[in-house]
């Protein structure tokens, strides 16, 4: 019975080894800026793919094409014939392990393809920094997607490695490639802070090439932050850890600088310069980022839950990830005393100029966002715009109809209640869901009106109700009265009435 047993254990053993992914790389083996990675792989494999695309970038980059050197081996060591049948996929039969060199994406200018955006890409430089953003290093099993995975990293000497993922013996593990993926390591000269804040581990992770900002002067712009965001999520993180990891560059590449969410970090490629000058702009872009701890993580479709890095399809809720988001940023500062009420207004004027000037705000926002990878892509940067606006309009809705007891932070909280990291909504059921959530009346003729229709957002109405106003020509769209409109400025009114100064109250609070 007993050696029946021990050759059932060895059998469940070897099932469970042959279905999964292993990775390695050795970042001291970097040459002429290639780095090699070396893959474990589970029984059966016919293709192995690289991502086309990657949550939160809205954009075709296609990963593939920094792959080169591309060699398959069967279980015994003998050497496999590899087709590459795209840019993105390789048929490889039966092999058991495989190799692969990799370009880093920062600067590589001889392979050509649209520029990656520096916080989604990667970056390899002996003995100073690696930024590695896996998606950009690490391929998949086509079909075996959810299995569990594994990459083991051997860091040079000097350097430390800092993410959201925990480590044993320099092995990082995840229950499947969209979370190992969606998990960016900065490998870095050490310069770290860990923040305990209520039921998080926060990690702040800086590289300065210049020295001239530290991580412990970044926590200390961003403490008051993460205490008004507690506040804004209830008194509770929805994770219990998060990694801020913050590179400062003194040659940015076409001016570009930004960040990039992920469910338990963010990745940021800043301009370098001293705290005094830079602790606005990380406070600020931060304060947006760590709030898609919320939205995607604890509350998305199945277009995100089951992310297709090959095929993506998009949700037409980007005013939901994007625009709520950014909004509930602005609006957290706002509550935690952060920013003065005329600093908040004058910041969601200018999205109002923006979305004027820059954008076509006669497509509908949900048509936009199925459409932002073809037809609608110079549309994205509106869901920042218009998308925050649609949030504030929102809110006011809900807290006039409710007394200003029920706004969005307290809609998100329930939504992601009710659905969570592992459980997605359908597309198409989301306006029922949030008014069978909030039980507000009404709800659903806003978003036919102003997200699914493209009726011109109420903004003097809401903010009237708040004892605000915008005295612009809204609605009417020749150029002479949108050289007016960018004249106008959101604003408090004289003499609010008290019902407008208790629902201003009401918003600013909670």
């Amino acid at each position: 019975m007993l050696k029946k047993l021990l050759l059932l254990l060895c059998f469940m053993y070897h099932v469970n080894a042959q279905d999964s992914l292993h990775y390695s790389i050795d970042l001291n083996r970097l040459q002429h800026d290639r780095l090699t990675v070396n893959v474990k792989l589970p029984a059966g494999v016919k293709e192995f793919c690289f991502p086309k695309m990657v949550p939160g970038t809205y954009a075709i980059y296609n990963f593939g094409r920094f792959v080169s050197n591309m060699q398959a081996f069967d279980a015994t060591g003998n050497a496999l014939s590899v087709v590459r049948k795209d840019t993105n996929t390789f048929f490889l039969p039966n092999a058991s392990t495989l190799c692969y060199e990799v370009d880093d994406s920062w600067d590589s200018p001889e392979i050509k393809g649209p520029y990656i955006f520096e916080p989604a890409g990667t970056n390899f430089q002996q003995d100073s920094l690696f930024a590695l953003n896996t998606h950009a290093l690490l391929g998949y099993v086509k079909g075996k997607e959810q299995i569990p995975v594994s990459l083991q990293l051997t860091t040079p000497k000097g350097l430390v490695a800092s993410t959201s993922l925990s480590a044993q013996k320099d092995t990082y593990t995840a229950s499947s490639f969209q979370q190992l993926t969606d998990a960016p390591i900065l490998v870095a000269p050490a310069d770290t802070v860990h923040i305990r804040k209520a039921n998080a581990d926060i990690l702040i992770s800086v590289y300065s090439p210049n020295q001239k900002i530290k991580a412990s002067e970044v926590a200390k712009e961003l403490k008051p932050l993460l205490q008004a965001q507690l506040h804004y999520l209830g008194g509770r993180f929805p994770v219990n850890n998060y990694a801020f990891l913050i590179v400062m560059s003194a040659h940015l590449k076409n001016g570009s600088y930004g960040a990039l969410e992920h469910a338990k970090s963010s990745f940021y490629y800043l301009p370098e310069d001293s705290i005094e000058v830079m602790g606005p702009v990380i406070r600020d872009v931060s304060a947006h980022e760590f709030f898609h701890i919320q939205t995607p993580l604890n509350l998305h479709s199945e277009e995100i839950g089951s992310f297709d890095f090959q095929n993506p399809s998009m949700s037409q809720h980007l005013w939901l990830y994007e625009g709520l988001t950014e909004y509930a940023a602005q609006h957290m500062q706002l509550q935690g005393g952060l920013i003065s009420l005329p600093a908040f207004l004058e910041r969601m004027t200018e999205k109002y100029r923006t979305m004027n000037f820059s954008y076509d705000n006669t497509i509908p926002f949900t048509k936009m966002s199925k459409g932002v990878l073809g037809k609608y892509k110079e549309e994205y940067g509106n869901v920042y715009q218009k998308g925050a606006l649609i949030g504030l309009c929102l809110d006011i809705f809900f807290r006039s109809e409710t007394d200003g007891r029920y706004g969005t932070q307290q809609l998100i909280r329930d939504l992601s209640a009710r659905f969570g990291p592992n459980k997605s909504f359908q597309d198409e059921d989301l306006f029922k869901l949030i008014a069978e959530t909030s039980k507000i009346k009404g709800v659903d003729s806003f978003f036919s009106k102003y997200v699914s229709g493209n009726k011109d957002l109420p903004l003097n109405e809401m903010l009237e109700k708040i004892g605000c106003e915008l005295s612009s020509p809204a609605g009417k769209k020749d150029k002479v009265a949108l050289l007016e409109a960018i004249k106008q400025d959101m604003k408090e009114i004289k003499n609010p009435s008290p019902s407008q100064l208790n629902l201003r109250k009401a918003w600013m609070t909670n």
